[in-house]
């Protein structure tokens, strides 16, 4: 920007005149300035998900719509339910008929041991008792003369292995139903997952609010396991993506203030520098960074075209002149000071503008006072008479 192209100087002319030129004077002033890097880019969500059925079904029910934010976890759609019902009571029924062969209500956990069944506890008692019964025949049947007949003797050791069989057989069904058991727990749990993936719902467990990009279904339709059927994004905060030139790599860092507009509002919004991509591209050198934009009202939107300011450093004691003080020639600008009533050509380099006043950033240092009127009549050493109204 030229700053006081209506006072250069015409024809390349100069006072030549001895006469004192009258001028006026202002103070210049010293400021912070707060160092930013301009980037432009692309606001993204800082999570987008493609929510897809479970289970195929016709859709009974549909709780949103487009532009619509809903909680973590809230139900979007609903598929009729009623098979995946049927299929959990019958998965459940299985479930209580295996428990109760096993003389259980209920399944039990892990540490639970066969040998604790009724049916087998009562095999093992007769298995002891059949055993007891022929150890003590055994010794009647040894003494001399023996106490009972060989047959009697036969008789109970058979009754005995028997029991002991038994005892074994029941054990192996006991553990097989055991088995059988988890197995229908499996299935019971199984069935009421699925029944409970007839309801679609927007994403759990990270507590973000989502707002509804698209909606790919309406009541009525049947949709396949795997159909999409919403897109749904995590606005707040928002990702702002923007390329940084190479030569600014070594001044960004996580954590830096970031200033973002869009051509939609007025007012700034507030980000953060969280990510700073290691790799430059080698076409445009320049790297990515991403900046966390808190967007509570939903007001940015993923897609959108954003400029960033990223604030890399504050600048103390920086020298502001007023505009009027600065005038151009052929390009070059200049600042008028006077020293002993007569003036002092500064040749300088301006930055940004504040408030009536532009900030010197070479040429000029300190707080001196400026000509801001006559400045169209000096040159380096002519004599000045200083309006006696200035500052």
């Amino acid at each position: 920007m030229i700053i006081g192209c209506g006072r250069e100087e015409q024809n390349g002319r100069r006072q030549t005149s001895q006469e004192p030129v009258a001028v006026s004077l202002a103070p210049s002033r010293l400021d912070k300035v707060r160092r930013t890097i301009q980037v432009v880019g692309t606001l993204h969500g800082d999570e987008e998900a493609q929510l897809s059925s479970k289970v195929p079904g016709r859709i009974v029910k549909v709780m949103v719509d487009v532009g619509d934010r809903v909680p973590a976890g809230a139900p979007l759609a609903q598929i009729d339910p009623t098979d995946y019902q049927l299929a959990r009571r019958q998965a459940q029924t299985l479930l209580l008929q295996t428990l109760a062969k096993l003389g259980l209500t209920e399944m039990p956990d892990e540490s639970f041991q066969p040998e604790n069944i009724p049916t087998v506890q009562q095999a093992k008692l007769q298995a002891d008792n059949a055993e007891a019964r022929f150890r003590r025949a055994e010794k009647l049947f040894q003494q001399q003369p023996p106490l009972i007949s060989e047959q009697e003797y036969e008789d109970l050791k058979t009754a005995a292995a028997v029991a002991r069989s038994a005892y074994d057989v029941a054990l192996l069904s006991a553990r097989s139903l055991v088995a059988e058991a988890r197995t229908r727990e499996a299935e019971l749990n199984l069935a009421e997952q699925r029944l409970a993936d007839t309801t679609i719902k927007a994403p759990e467990g990270n507590g973000r609010q989502y707002a509804i990009a698209a909606k790919l279904v309406s009541v009525g339709e049947y949709v396949k396991d795997g159909t999409a059927l919403f897109t749904v994004v995590a606005d707040n905060p928002i990702r702002y993506r923007a390329a940084v030139p190479e030569r600014y790599l070594a001044q960004v860092q996580r954590g830096q203030q970031v200033q973002v507009r869009v051509e939609a509002y007025a007012k700034v919004f507030d980000g953060v520098v969280s990510r700073i991509n290691p790799q430059i591209d080698r076409e445009s050198r320049s790297f990515i960074v991403e900046i966390d934009v808190e967007n509570p009202e939903g007001l940015l939107r993923p897609g959108g075209f954003a400029r960033g300011a990223i604030a890399t450093r504050i600048d103390e004691n920086v020298t502001f002149v007023p505009e009027e003080a600065v005038v151009t020639f052929a390009g070059i600008r200049k600042v008028f000071t006077v020293v002993g009533n007569k003036a002092v050509e500064h040749q300088v380099s301006i930055g940004e503008k504040r408030d009536g006043y532009v900030e010197i950033t070479s040429g000029l240092e300190g707080d001196p006072q400026v000509v801001v009127s006559g400045v169209n009549r000096l040159a380096d050493g002519v004599p000045v008479l200083v309006d006696g109204s200035s500052s």
